[in-house]
């Protein structure tokens, strides 16, 4: 089976798919591979994941030696999602075999907020400049072609997010005609979404693309995102990047949602959410902590959801 682990880090993203080594129908085996989705690491909060030690903890090999991370999957660069990078590709335990990243200009207007902001960005910035012995850079949008790194023979991943037409809006000019300066971006647009399929089933990482975005999603994408089991709700399941007609089509039989207590109180949509799809189960990190979802590979065996 397929573990999806859904952290418990706040009002920010990490998320670890691990796909286990397996025997296709047709012979051949597909080996072990971890993705990790965003990053939002703490050093030292109670409440919330220490993700280098979940890391280590949770994906050792048999003689002790850790797994390697095939694709990081950097949805887009804002703070709560590149936390901790200075931090993980430092580490020399962790390898790191593919980084993808968006094509964007943006750059943060300021590093306040946050002590460790200013080296992830600085890290960041080094990965986006393919160094000998580093990640394989990877950069793709929906409307690439050929799809190499998705197709039947890998994970089966669809891009959902970003499209071209997307990613030009978001560097576009503002509405009043200015030239839009870096930190104005808007990379949220523009964040990676994705539909994995697991045999016949669709797990859906929805990135942190608001209304618009998943406007452009369901007006092209209605086919890859129709009847998903598991929706890791959009921008921590905020109001605003509930769209409730692809949020119908999704009809996700679970919906994850990763933020804060705060911040879920203040601008969460999980009203919305209950209203439209009364049968879902809905899970928050925010409530039951770290939670990892076991999908069988046979869909006639149940999907199942654990506190970590």
């Amino acid at each position: 089976m397929v573990k999806i682990h859904f952290l418990n880090v706040g009002y920010g993203d990490c998320t670890i798919v691990h796909f286990p080594e397996r025997t296709r129908k047709d012979g051949k085996t597909k080996s072990e591979r971890i993705m990790m989705i965003d990053l939002y690491h703490h050093d030292d909060h109670e409440e919330y994941e220490h993700i280098i030690d979940y890391y280590k903890k949770n994906f050792q090999n048999s003689n002790g030696s850790l797994k390697p991370i095939f694709r990081f999957v950097l949805t887009h660069p804002h703070q709560d999602h590149i936390c901790g990078l200075n931090k993980l590709f430092n580490d020399n335990d962790i390898e790191i075999l593919n980084f993808w990243d968006i094509e964007h200009g943006f750059v943060p207007e300021d590093f306040e907020g946050h002590p460790t902001h200013e080296d992830d960005w600085n890290t960041y910035q080094d990965i986006r400049v393919k160094k000998e012995g580093g990640p394989t850079i990877i950069r793709t949008n929906r409307d690439d072609t050929p799809r190499l790194y998705w197709n039947d023979d890998e994970d089966r991943i669809t891009i959902l997010s970003p499209s071209l037409e997307m990613l030009k809006k978001a560097h576009s000019d503002k509405e009043d005609g200015t030239k839009r300066k870096p930190h104005e971006i808007d990379v949220d647009s523009i964040s990676y979404a994705l539909a994995l399929k697991i045999n016949d089933r669709k797990i859906i990482f929805a990135g942190d693309g608001k209304t618009d975005t998943w406007q452009d999603i369901f007006d092209n994408c209605k086919e890859h995102i129709k009847n998903c089991h598991i929706l890791k709700a959009p921008h921590h399941g905020h109001e605003s990047a509930f769209h409730e007609e692809a949020i119908k089509l999704m009809n996700p039989k679970f919906i994850v949602f990763s933020n804060s207590k705060d911040e879920d109180d203040s601008n969460g949509a999980e009203s919305k959410y209950k209203k439209v799809l009364p049968n879902s189960s809905i899970y928050k990190t925010c409530n039951e902590g770290s939670i990892i979802a076991h999908c069988p590979f046979d869909s006639q065996e149940e999907i199942q959801f654990f506190q970590s």
